[in-house]
């Protein structure tokens, strides 16, 4: 996570560096913590600062998000009274490991979140990191014993599938579950509130599973915030005063620029049977789905 934004912006400056970078994330996320820490074609490092900053956000940020996540998908949520009759409103079997599912969405961001730039920025022509090299971190780097390949989308037998018979995560699933249920959704939406001038439409963010029903500026305003990294998880741990007024104007200035957008981003459908609509820009709910989709029947 420390480094992930400098492999990212490496990776983005040429496509030779970006195959690098995929073949890297396919060895799994042991892989790609080698590939981070020793990779001569990277050089990433820390400060002093850095190390400062990161030590006090994780009690701060990280800690406060791993909490929350529990409570949405992992032990504290299973504690709930009358679990599975009505206690919770979207009652599933998960194994969640809630520190790893918050890394796994932190990392996430520090890698592909500055891809977003160039789909709200369409005039500048900005690089990006494209939708297979993303699916690539979820499928290698977010393990799960339900992906595997299925028509119009492969998953090799390396990284964590080398031995699928020692393969026991469903950390897809877990994650598929966190970016679509009603508790996610509405800690972004409290999050939103920390803001000041509101999103059209933040008042009917909707808490339901169907990203289909929601107006599509405003599923853009979610994923642009969701995939801003750790700095980006001041929105829904701190409290407004403490959320750092560049992070705030970030955030203005992201919700312009979705208000100037002309129409949806391009979109991709992934798999020759399951036909599911992906954003070209980040979007990682759908994302993990496409990656375990072979869990589900049809595909």
């Amino acid at each position: 996570m420390a480094v992930a934004r400098q492999v990212s912006d490496w990776a983005i400056k040429s496509k030779e560096n970006t195959q690098i970078f995929r073949k890297a994330l396919q060895g799994g996320i042991d892989g790609f913590y080698d590939f981070c820490i020793n990779s001569e074609e990277v050089k990433a490092g820390l400060t002093m600062d850095d190390i400062r900053r990161l030590h006090l956000s994780r009690f701060s940020i990280i800690n406060p998000f791993a909490d929350q996540i529990d409570k949405m998908a992992g032990d504290q949520w299973y504690r709930e009274p009358r679990f599975w009759n009505g206690g919770v409103s979207e009652p599933a079997t998960l194994y969640t490991d809630s520190n790893r599912a918050a890394f796994q969405i932190i990392i996430y961001g520090e890698l592909f979140g500055s891809s977003m730039d160039a789909f709200l920025e369409p005039d500048k022509q900005l690089p990006y990191i494209d939708l297979d090299t993303r699916l690539d971190y979820f499928k290698y780097c977010v393990p799960d014993v339900m992906c595997s390949s299925y028509a119009g989308m492969e998953v090799l037998n390396v990284g964590p599938y080398a031995d699928r018979a020692a393969l026991s995560v469903e950390d897809q699933v877990a994650l598929r579950h966190i970016f679509t249920c009603r508790r996610w959704r509405r800690m972004w939406s409290r999050g939103t509130q920390k803001i000041g001038e509101r999103f059209p439409g933040d008042l009917a963010w909707p808490y339901g599973t169907d990203d289909g029903d929601e107006p599509w500026r405003l599923k853009i305003y979610r994923d642009a915030l969701q995939i801003q990294g750790l700095e980006g998880m001041q929105i829904v741990t701190l409290p407004a005063d403490k959320i750092s007024k560049n992070y705030v104007e970030r955030v203005m200035k992201m919700r312009q620029q979705i208000l100037s957008l002309p129409g949806p981003l391009p979109l991709r459908r992934i798999g020759t049977r399951l036909q599911a609509p992906v954003s070209e820009a980040p979007d990682p709910g759908q994302e993990v789905y496409v990656c375990m989709a072979s869990y589900w029947p049809g595909t």
